[in-house]
This record gives structure tokens, sequence and C-alpha cells, in this order.
């Protein structure tokens, strides 16, 4: 005699085991249901889920069924991320969590840095904070050669610790308001930081198996983006819980205090992203290359790989300089927006990022690596101009929100790519012009943009950034 489970009685390790079955067999989906359920059950029996006296109601199992076949393959997607996550080694682990710091630190600073510039008792207009990050991203460009070869003669926990000094750089930015000083200590804060950022892609690539690497690479864009969430809302909220802590005057400079500590709290998190790279346990390094042999691209075996991957993204970074470093102040001066405003735009742009880099490696898995590049990139080609005609700051922001999604959720797979592609002894020469290529032509067009934007014109630089 069959019994049947009642609703509200069913275990859940049955039902697990039943939607596996209905995964597993390849039983055709018939709409008579005493047929399905007569050849459904047998296939269970045979499999051993279920015994033959004990069982579920045919409407039930048609229904578990029919769910099995539809939910378990992203189920099983996301078991196996799981599963990759948790092979990932120690030194990996670490990584993450600096990882974490960072990502906090660098939503907090992403948001209002040049907002605090731009305030009323800091005086600074958009052509001089144009010239201030064109000062760095040339800085950042000129290094990375340089910061490259440096890697690979001293190895990536030390250089991932003399990057995080740069930290101490950006004090300067936040205690001064002359602009020689604030150029300065730009470029200086630039150079050093360099040696991290060149250093992060080769440390994941050897301290992660094949089968995993895209999932690092994934996870770790994911971390970075989703505390910048965190740290763009907390950024949106800091000057102001500040101000009213301290019960400053009401006005620019009161603003300007609050402002000041909440970037200090940004470089504090930053700071205390060197502990677990300390905690880092280096491998025996393999046997250093010649410096000479790396300064020429002659003697560099992958030099024409690295010379494809250097062309697009110094296309990339030609066209995005012209609004990606002043798309606050953009939504600040042409819609009025406020802070909190801004720190909600960021963070929901992050949110939507996060999604997208977490689906990245199933992406990659069904149309590979350069076809999901490819196709994420020029589908947020129609959002950029979107962003500039807009006629309110809603649909602005939502334009703002799509296109970053979809131009940077392919980036760890890019990033997989470009260390796949290269011999071990050159991951570090090839990031290092990877960022070369991509700062330099940004940093020319970022002044340029300062200077349009100064002028009113929001239209021209969003025009160049489409074409382009």
């Amino acid at each position: 005699m069959r019994q049947f489970y009642t609703r509200g009685h069913i275990p859940l390790s049955h039902l697990h085991k039943l939607i596996w079955a209905a995964r597993s067999t390849r039983i055709p989906v018939w709409h008579d249901l005493p047929s399905f359920y007569e050849v459904y059950c047998n296939a269970c029996i045979h499999t051993r889920v279920f015994t033959e006296s004990f069982c579920f109601r045919p409407k039930t199992c048609f229904l578990i069924f029919r769910l099995g076949r539809c939910v378990l393959p992203l189920l099983s997607g996301i078991s196996r991320y799981v599963n990759r996550i948790g092979m990932l080694s120690s030194n990996a682990k670490l990584y993450l969590i600096a990882t974490i710091l960072r990502g906090f630190s660098f939503g907090i600073w992403g948001v209002i840095f040049y907002l605090y510039l731009n305030l009323d008792a800091i005086g600074f207009q958009p052509d001089f904070i144009g010239n201030m990050f064109t000062a760095g991203a040339l800085a950042t460009g000129l290094m990375a050669m340089p910061a490259g070869i440096f890697y690979e003669r001293i190895g990536p926990k030390r250089a991932l610790l003399i990057g995080s000094t740069a930290n101490f750089i950006s004090l300067i930015q936040i205690i001064t308001l002359e602009s020689a000083i604030l150029l300065f200590a730009s470029i200086l804060s630039s150079l050093i930081s360099t040696l991290g950022w060149v250093a992060s892609s080769p440390f994941m690539m050897e301290n992660s198996r094949q089968e995993e690497r895209t999932y690092l690479f994934s996870l770790n864009w994911s971390l970075m983006i989703t505390m910048s969430v965190v740290g763009s809302f907390v950024g949106g909220i800091l000057p102001n819980l500040f101000n009213s802590f301290l019960i400053s005057p009401i006005g620019a400079e009161g603003h300007a205090v609050g402002y000041r500590l909440s970037l200090l709290t940004s470089i504090a998190l930053a700071l205390a992203a060197a502990i677990p790279i300390l905690m880092i346990k280096e491998k025996r390094r393999r046997q250093k290359q010649n410096i000479v042999d790396l300064l020429s691209l002659r003697n560099i075996q992958s030099r024409w790989t690295i010379i494809k991957f250097m062309i697009p993204t110094a296309l990339i970074g030609f066209g995005a300089g012209f609004i990606v470093p002043l798309f606050n102040l953009f939504f600040k001066l042409k819609f009025s927006a406020t802070t909190e405003q801004i720190g909600i735009i960021s963070a929901l742009s992050s949110v939507t990022l996060a999604i997208g880099t977490l689906a990245a490696p199933m992406l990659s898995g069904k149309l590979g690596k350069v076809r999901s590049i490819v196709l994420c990139q020029y589908l947020s080609t129609p959002f950029i101009m979107l962003i500039t005609l807009s006629p309110n700051l809603g649909l602005a922001s939502t334009a703002y929100i799509t296109r970053t999604a979809l131009m940077n959720m392919a980036g760890p797979i890019n990033s997989t790519l470009q260390m796949e592609s290269v011999t071990e002894g050159e991951r570090g020469v090839t990031n290092g012009l990877m960022v070369t290529a991509d700062n330099i032509p940004r940093a020319i067009t970022a002044s340029i943009s300062g200077k349009m934007m100064t002028g009113n014109d929001f239209y021209t630089p969003f025009l160049f950034t489409t074409m382009t």
C-alpha cells in the first residue's frame, strides 16, 4: 500500500533527493499526469531515491519535477561557485580580507573627495580637479611598467605592502589647500600605489589553480564593489554626521570639517588593509628574470599578445577619461545632486556591478571569455549618451548604473584572460603595461573634460566617449 506525504510534512532531505532525481533522469514532460507519474516513480525507485511504498502524490511529484528542471541548473551553478571559493588557498583568502577593507575605504574616498575639493570653503573648480586627476593618472601610467619590473624582483607581498603606504601621502591631500602641494601629493600617491595595483593580478594567479582562477578574480572584484557600496552609503552621510556631532557652524566651512574627518576615516581603513597582507606566507620565488630582458619588448616572449591587449585597453581608457573621473561632479553641477544622493547612486551602481561580476564566470562558461568581454562592453555604449541627455536625475542615474554594470562586469574575465595568455615571469610586466595603456590616455582626456565641464558643457565629453 503506497503512502503519501501530506502538505507541510515533506522532509527537506527527501525533497532535495526528488529534485536531483528530476535532474538526473531523462524523462520527457508529458501533459498526461498518470503516464508521467508511473515513469517517474519507476525512475525514482530505480535510482533508490524513494521506495515503492513511500512517495509523493502525483500532482506534487509533477510540480517538483518541473521545479527541478528549471531551478536546479541555477542552484548547481551557485553550489559550484561556493565549492570553488572554499578551495581557495589561505593566501588568497587573506588577500580577499584586504580587498574588503580597501573596498570600504575606496567607496568613502571615491564619493566625497572631489566633492570636498569643490566645496565653497575649498574653492577648486572642475578644471583643476581634472588636472589633478590627470597628474595622478599620468604618474600611474608612467610608473606601471617600472612597477611591473620591480614586482618581478621583490615579489608580491612586498609589492602589496609598499603600495599600501601610499595612503600616508593621502593625508597631505586633506590638510592642505595649496594647489601645487595637492598636485604633488596626487602624483606621489599614484606613483607608490601603482606597485600594489600592478601586483594584484599576478598575485592572484600565483595563489590559485586554473579551475578556480576565474572565480577568485570575480570574487575579488565583487568584494571590492560590494564594500564600495557600503563605503558609498557611509561616505554620503558621514560628513553631515560628523558636523552634527561636532556642532560645526552651518555653512561651507562647517561642511569642510565633516568631509575632512570622513576622508581621514577612509585612510584609516585603507591602512588597516595592510594587516592581512602582513600575514600572507609568500611562496618560494621562481628564478628572477634579467631586468634588461624585461625592459626590452623584443625579449618578452608574449610581446605580440601584450600589444593586442594594450590597443583596446588604450582606446577604452581614452574614452573613459572624458566622463568617468568626474561623474560625481557631473551629477552635482548639472542636476544639483546632494552628497547623499550621489552616495546612493554610487552604491546602487556598485550593487548592480557586483551582481554582474558574480555572474561573469557563468557567462564566460557559456560564451567564452572573449565573446563575454565584447558583448558586455558593446551593450553599455547606448547608455553613455542617455546619461547626459536625460532630463532629470532619476533617468540619468538609471542609465549611469546600467552603463557601469555592463561595461565593467567582464573585468575579471579580461584580467584572467590577460594573465593566462602570457608566461609566468611576464605577468607583472604585462599588468604594468595594461595600467600604462589605460591611464595615460585617460589622463589626457580627463584634463580636457574638466575644462569643458567648467564651461557647463556636459554634452561633448559624453559624445567623445561614445565615439571611442
